[in-house]
């Protein structure tokens, strides 16, 4: 068939699969055309031999042309069942094209058996970058955008990082009095934060981030900060001593603070006593610098995307930029008398932003799958636990104003979109890839009426996450980009 020059437009694919669900579901449209009034005598053929999809149509008289139009697309890697016909219709806006499949797109066998490319949907996995790192030997650390080397020395001790609940779990297993096995819960509190300290050479591995000691960085990373941080001044706090005394009179906006205290120096009556036990364990707890104590109500964690409970405004984060090509690098913990100095002596490096090879991308890279949507979209799941319909805003950390919201609609899907093409090109090996599909909306344009999790990341971060879900929702007909005043995304884990 000849090409009018009216189908030169750029027709978009997306193809759709449910997790358990043995369909494939095709969206075919372009931003001008109404399919139900254009595409005459609509016809749809699979080329098994070369994994595509064959449209025709006819076009109308007002159009002012009818001439025939072809449009090849490229099926993903499926089982499809070839004895089910093809079923399609043509609606206001796209052209819907719905196939049968043997098995789900999730089943195992199906992985095994048309996967070329496993490691691209594969899960992110902690274990696996403790373990690479550890084998590599000595590791250097990059900008993933200018390949510059950030850090002074190779590294080679790599640990992942410890629970924020730790705490917590020690109180569970042997109280929090104590007199409860002679305050074992108080002392192995104390030697956790003691073990994972900063310390140069040890490289702290979170699911987001890398945390290192200040000292393992080449200078100019650090001289060279971006935005500033917002603190509070406790008045003759030496970070790093064995002793921290803080004044609670210079205390006027460090709630935080004093409870972070409270919890350490108050003991019940019960403990009051000359036990050599419970005085040794009271003496430790007294020994835990305000830096520790921080980390232990767990103000220090991943700033990658943090918990309403998990920010102080104590603690500030100063964001950290590339001093060769200014791209972000991450953060570090900042305030309370530090001079903008990292309070605990760490940098938190975001891994979407750096890799272990000057080359980014080859398989040398531990990094290299750790993207900001993915690493967001892994952290966001894992704070719905599974819930549909869970309402998460997410909110500046500097300066707590509300920068979207979103809505997880279904962790289960699968899909693939791209450019049509009206050529006979050569058979299509793309597959699909596990994505969350979602409800956003940014918070200019629309009011905030539930929520059940509120989540604070970096301005950065967060005004590149809107850009990539606007993007994202527009991989769908119009007709099907909208719900209850809110964009229809997807993002990929």
């Amino acid at each position: 068939m000849e090409q009018n020059p009216k189908t030169e437009r750029k027709w978009r694919y997306t193809w759709e699969a449910q997790s358990h669900s043995p369909n494939l579901r095709l969206f075919l449209f372009d931003s001008e055309t109404n399919p139900k009034n254009y595409c005459k005598s609509l016809n749809v053929s699979i080329l098994l031999e070369k994994s595509q999809l064959l449209v025709t149509w006819i076009g109308s008289e007002a159009e002012g042309s009818e001439d025939g139009v072809s449009l090849r697309v490229p099926v993903p890697r499926v089982l499809l069942d070839a004895e089910s016909p093809v079923k399609f219709r043509a609606l206001d806006d796209y052209i819907e094209v719905r196939l049968a499949l043997l098995l789900p797109v999730d089943h195992p066998l199906v992985s095994d058996l048309v996967s070329e490319d496993r490691e691209k949907s594969a899960p992110l996995v902690m274990d696996y970058d403790v373990k690479a790192l550890t084998l590599m030997g000595g590791v250097h650390l990059h900008c993933r955008e200018c390949s510059v080397r950030l850090t002074k020395k190779a590294l080679f001790e790599f640990s992942e990082m410890p629970s924020v609940n730790w705490r917590e779990s020690a109180d569970n297993w042997f109280g929090t009095c104590c007199c409860s096995f002679g305050g074992i819960s108080e002392k192995m509190v104390v030697k956790y934060t003691n073990s994972y300290a900063c310390s140069s050479g040890l490289c702290l591995l979170s699911a987001t981030t890398v945390l290192l000691s200040e000292d393992d960085l080449v200078e100019c990373v650090l001289s060279d900060k971006v935005g500033t941080g917002r603190g509070c001044d406790l008045g003759g706090v030496e970070f790093g001593s064995v002793r921290s005394e803080v004044d609670s009179e210079s205390h006027e906006n460090g709630g935080e603070v004093d409870d972070s205290r409270d919890k350490v120096s108050s003991v019940p009556e019960c403990c009051v006593h000359d036990s050599h036990g419970s005085s040794e364990g009271f003496q430790l707890d007294q020994r835990l610098t305000l830096d520790k104590k921080f980390l232990l109500d767990g103000f220090l964690e991943d700033v990658f995307m943090a918990k309403a409970s998990n920010v102080s405004k104590n603690v500030g984060w100063i964001e950290l930029a590339c001093p060769e090509c200014s791209s972000p690098l991450g953060a570090y913990p900042s305030g309370c008398g530090s001079n903008n100095e990292p309070i605990d002596g760490g940098v938190r490096l975001f891994k979407c932003y750096i890799s272990t090879s000057p080359a980014t991308g080859e398989s040398s890279d531990v990094f290299r799958r750790h993207t900001l949507e993915r690493m967001f979209t892994n952290q966001l799941v894992e704070c719905a636990k599974e819930e549909l319909s869970f309402h998460v805003l997410v909110k500046d950390l500097t300066t707590k104003s509300h920068l979207f919201q979103i809505i997880i609609l279904n962790p289960n899907s699968w899909s693939l979109t791209g450019l049509c093409s009206s050529l006979d090109e050569a058979g299509s090996t793309s597959e699909l890839s596990p994505i969350v599909k979602v409800l956003f909306s940014d918070c200019n344009s629309s009011l905030v009426k539930k929520v059940d999790e509120e989540v604070y990341i970096l301005k950065g971060q967060g005004e590149e996450l809107i850009e990539l879900l606007t993007r994202a929702s527009k991989f769908l007909p119009s007709s099907c980009a909208y719900l209850q005043d809110s964009l229809v995304s997807s993002m990929h884990l």
